[in-house]
């Protein structure tokens, strides 16, 4: 039987938090969405819980989310990395940090999904 997942999404805009959240708590490999609205809350839930993905808006004020994901990188099991952005402008950093995917705004289903 395959493991189903724990994700966390860390969004700053409440209704794409809530929409994200929704579509990811829809779809069958993942059991549990948890949410931040910055990254500070992002890294304070992290040092209690593990997760196996994160999707990770860039742009929020305080810690943004490169911030975040540098933090995640040095976990001794770092979860998967998604960006998920409206700019296109912070992919190659992204990649660079080891970002599994780079999303934009506004998010499709079928891509979040890993589809094409």
């Amino acid at each position: 039987m395959r493991t189903r997942l724990r994700v966390l999404v860390v969004e700053d805009e409440a209704s794409t938090r809530q929409e994200m959240a929704a579509l990811l708590g829809d779809m069958p490999e993942v059991a549990e969405v948890l949410v931040a609205s910055n990254g500070a809350t992002a890294v304070r839930l992290l040092g209690t819980t593990t997760i196996d993905a994160a999707f990770l808006d860039i742009l929020m004020p305080g810690l943004d989310g490169m911030d975040v994901a540098r933090v995640l990188s040095v976990l001794s099991e770092p979860p998967s990395i998604v960006f998920v952005t409206a700019s296109e402008a912070h992919a190659v950093e992204a990649f660079g940090i080891g970002a599994v995917d780079y999303l934009l705004k506004p998010i499709r289903p079928e891509r979040l999904g890993g589809g094409g």
